[in-house]
């Protein structure tokens, strides 16, 4: 009789057991499905804000530049746990060496060749940053400078 007894116990201790693993692991995988869906999401949207912060390096001054980095502020520190290596680095290097950039060009305090340069060094940086976009999410850039000719 007794080990009738502890054979159900061990039979009910098992099924909770199981139970509770297999909520815990689906559990895990769910949490892990949110997080590469954010991840996805985020990765995107600084895709398409350093993409059209490159297009303002060439075609607005830097005073509306640096307000567009600035007026993603919000963006970016909601979103930088979810993006990609260094790219949260590098988005605080552009948003610095622009506002650099801005205010030398107000107070006229440096040379051209010294603006020149770090105006090549922002492009570098926005550069670096599409890239790490496209290595986190395990793609190649896509060279359209080459023709099927």
């Amino acid at each position: 009789m007794w080990d009738t007894i502890l054979g159900g116990l061990l039979a009910i201790l098992g099924g909770w057991g199981a139970i509770w693993y297999q909520f815990r692991a689906t559990t895990k995988r769910r949490m892990n499905e949110l997080l590469a869906d954010r991840k996805i999401e985020a990765n995107a949207q600084a895709y398409s804000i350093v993409k059209e912060i490159q297009g303002h390096l060439v075609q607005s001054d830097m005073e509306t530049t640096h307000q567009r980095i600035l007026d993603k502020e919000e963006w970016f520190f909601s979103n930088r746990l979810f993006l990609p290596g260094q790219f949260p680095e590098k988005w605080l290097s552009i948003r610095n060496d622009v506002g650099t950039l801005k205010f030398w060009e107000k107070a006229s305090s440096k040379t051209p060749e010294e603006m020149a340069t770090l105006s090549r060094q922002i492009d570098s940086t926005v550069t670096d940053a599409v890239l790490e976009i496209y290595s986190d999410m395990g793609l190649k850039p896509i060279d359209l400078s080459q023709r099927g000719d």
